[in-house]
């Protein structure tokens, strides 16, 4: 009797169990992936109507990237205009040398935060019920797109906000306009080296050489996929072999000349140092380690994802913590911080030019202006690669116009001449976003010339830097590590979600990235506001008529970034509320377990139905 007691307590306890699963589950459930057969039956029934859907094919297994790249593609993207260029920014607002090296570290530990809630959130959504040995499974695949997917998870309601918000934002800031510039910046300045800074250096050849870099890279990534990756590592080799050259080269002409080692200290040199400056300076530090971010955007053509993707992304950020801080250090170890008057306008030339005595002054600036213009073109081939694919992503879930047209693959047009035919799924040709690639150079090009005409281009650089520091990091990074951070709280509490029983992904010292991560965003989007004392090195009208702008105009235009996808939202809302329609977005996957035993995508149909409401006559 106790026996059968003891079975039924069982019994009722499996039912509620079950019924609570459903409950948590039943929102949170995704499209159910279809077996091979199915998914080509479905092919073949909508008859690939490309008004209405779409087929997107993931890389082949020889196509998809190793350790080496995804480890190669954060260094590509990070070792560039931001570690070269943004130093004596950092320096001027920080107020001393021993405070400029703190904020670096500072950024670095932040950052390195952020980038393990990815790694949790990656390793983990989206969530598919996939037929596995005869039995559906609930298994999450990773998918590209980044926080993207991220924020569609955590805040599912109202639906599409977060889709819009983050899409709209990434659509106009996710570009290295700002690189561009400064590209522009150093080929003037390698062509007329007397230059001290960008006071005699034409604007509009500068403009013109940013637009044109934009140019070549959208070209190289609809050209080819399989050398814009090669071209990537190749960049990445030969910045790291540069870094470590201006470590060794900066200690060893400190050394023979002195120690200025010795000089770097927190005594402050006004005007900065204040609170406002120390928080713009830890600002600039952010943008060069914003490279991070790139391998999630693509993390679906990953080989292996689980096993070599967290290894190869937290590689990269360890060894760039190393790298810049001691970059910098190298720097001041080579040119003392005095004060704020003889700051050169960029310490990687002024470096060069120093250790260099047995160069010409001017044949040193061509050299190593040419250097880190080409370094920057290294900068641009990655986000280019990268963000386009995530706009191909937003484009997916509708919210634009012709939507399928930029979700839309292609095969590259070097594959089209140099590739046999697709034979199937799993054997095909290249695939580049050819559309969302032409989305992505307008955006670049049209915020190089709204914000490069009005302004001198140091100036025009330093804006676009900042906005993209506090847009894709700052403002959708907090988004993302405050939910993050919002579902283990849920988990604690037992309030639903059950975010502990779901991931796949485990970091150490679980919650302290979270929350470290959530405290130092929301710290910095307010502190931003603070206004700081050490401006511009010029305030007043140039001649050209360009100006510096108030410390404010940064702040409220990251801040506005994502609510100009709010009011997307509202506006799509209203659309649909008029035409009396709803989209429908279905997305359908075909996941097979890989040979490391896996789940991962291969492809991917996309349906954008309207539903027509009924008109009710009275």
């Amino acid at each position: 009797m106790s026996g059968d007691s003891g079975e039924d307590t069982a019994m009722m306890q499996h039912d509620i169990e079950m019924r609570e699963e459903s409950a948590h589950m039943r929102e949170e459930r995704q499209y159910q992936a279809l077996t091979k057969d199915e998914f080509q039956r479905r092919l073949d029934d909508l008859h690939r109507d490309t008004e209405t859907n779409l087929l997107n094919l993931a890389p082949t297994a020889s196509q998809r990237l190793g350790f080496w790249t995804v480890y190669l593609l954060i260094m590509n993207r990070t070792i560039g205009a931001g570690i070269f260029a943004q130093p004596v920014t950092v320096l001027r607002h920080a107020g001393s040398s021993g405070a400029a090296i703190l904020l670096w570290i500072a950024a670095g530990l932040i950052v390195y935060a952020i980038m393990v809630c990815w790694l949790e959130l990656g390793m983990s959504v989206p969530f598919y019920d996939v037929l596995h040995h005869g039995q559906w499974v609930r298994q999450s695949t990773p998918r590209s797109g980044g926080d993207k997917n991220y924020l569609e998870y955590i805040y599912k309601k109202p639906a599409l906000l977060a889709t819009c918000v983050f899409g709209i934002t990434f659509l106009v800031f996710s570009n290295l306009a700002g690189n561009a510039i400064q590209f522009g910046m150093y080929i003037e300045m390698a062509r007329h080296p007397e230059c001290a800074d960008d006071d005699c250096l034409d604007k509009s050849a500068v403009i013109g050489w940013g637009i044109g870099v934009l140019t070549v890279s959208a070209a190289i990534n609809v050209y080819t996929r399989k050398h814009s990756i090669q071209l990537n590592n190749a960049f990445s080799i030969l910045k790291v072999i540069f870094v470590l050259f201006i470590v060794f080269a900066g200690f060893g002409h400190s050394s023979r000349n002195g120690n200025g080692c010795r000089n770097i200290s927190f005594t402050t040199h006004p005007p900065g140092g204040s609170f406002g400056d120390v928080v713009l300076a830890l600002v600039h530090a952010f943008y060069p380690y914003s490279g991070f971010e790139q391998p999630f955007y693509v993390l679906a053509e990953v080989e292996h994802p689980r096993r070599i993707f967290p290894k190869a992304t937290n590689w990269a950020l360890l060894t760039l913590l190393i790298f810049f801080p001691l970059t910098n250090v190298t720097f001041l170890c080579v040119i003392p911080y005095v004060d704020t008057a003889t700051l050169p306008s960029n310490m990687t030339v002024a470096f060069f030019q120093r250790i260099s005595s047995a160069l010409d002054e001017r044949v040193a600036t061509r050299i190593v202006t040419i250097i880190l213009a080409f370094f920057i073109f290294g900068n641009i081939v990655a986000q280019t690669f990268t963000a386009t694919r995530v706009k191909q992503e937003i484009a997916k879930e509708g919210i634009l116009p012709w939507s399928l047209l930029f979700a839309k693959g292609s095969d590259t047009l070097s594959s089209r001449l140099f590739t046999p035919r697709n034979r199937g799924l799993e054997d095909h040709r290249e695939q580049s976003p050819i559309a969302a690639t032409g989305l992505h150079w307008i955006a670049a090009v049209v915020l190089v010339l709204l914000v490069g005409i009005p302004l001198r281009p140091s100036v025009a650089y330093g804006l676009l830097t900042f906005l993209k520091s506090l847009t894709i990091i700052g403002a959708l990074g907090l988004l993302t590590v405050a939910g993050l951070l919002y579902l283990k709280i849920d988990a604690w509490m037992g309030w639903g979600r059950g975010w502990d029983r779901k991931r796949r992904w485990w970091p150490y010292l679980d919650p302290l990235p979270a929350i470290v991560a959530t405290i130092g965003l929301a710290f910095l989007l307010v502190a931003v506001f603070v206004p700081p004392k050490a401006g511009e090195p010029r305030r007043s009208e140039d001649g050209d008529g360009s100006r510096s702008l108030p410390y404010w105009v940064g702040p409220m235009v990251g801040w506005a970034a994502p609510l100009v996808g709010v009011v997307w939202w509202l506006g799509l809302l209203f659309v649909q509320w008029r035409g009396r329609w709803t989209l429908e977005v279905t997305r359908t996957p075909y996941i097979e377990v890989d040979s490391a035993g896996e789940f991962v995508q291969l492809a991917e149909i996309v349906e954008h139905d309207r539903v027509y409401q009924r008109r009710v006559r009275k």
